[in-house]
């Protein structure tokens, strides 16, 4: 973890002695307007702030079910490059090249993009799971 830019700013040999390390988590619950809860989280260092919010803005903004909203495609912004994972389309690739001029199409979905495993509990008690397929995820109900 101290390899990692958000934890270790200054480089991998530069933290500084007698310092606890920081958490790469980022468990994240979003309060349903209807009633009930998501829980989500990922890891993945700077990737985590895309990926929870890509599978929040699929859940609220697009009303994906939990395991749709987990599994879609992600994007990613950092350092002037933009990182795509697939599919997208020709006409939608070729309008992000006039805006961002390096970009990364991934082969493949990616644990580059984080894994956000995810849980809802409805307003009537209603379970769902969601385990990201990036990161091996699955989800068992006991």
């Amino acid at each position: 973890m101290l390899g990692e830019e958000d934890i270790n700013p200054h480089g991998f040999h530069n933290w500084p002695p007698d310092r606890r390390i920081s958490s790469m988590m980022s468990p994240t619950l979003l309060a349903a307007e209807e009633g009930g809860w998501v829980a989500t989280g990922s890891s993945g260092s700077n990737r985590i702030r895309s990926a929870i919010l890509q599978v929040i803005c699929n859940l609220v903004d697009f009303q994906l079910p939990l395991e749709a909203a987990v599994a879609a495609p992600r994007i990613h912004y950092e350092g002037g490059l933009l990182s795509l994972e697939p599919p997208i389309a020709d006409p939608s690739l070729a309008d992000l090249a006039r805006h961002w001029p390096s970009i990364k199409l991934w082969n493949n979905t990616n644990v580059f993009f984080g894994g956000a495993h995810s849980i809802s509990w409805g307003a009537k008690g209603d379970l769902a799971g969601a385990g990201d397929p990036r990161r091996g995820g699955v989800v068992r109900y006991v």
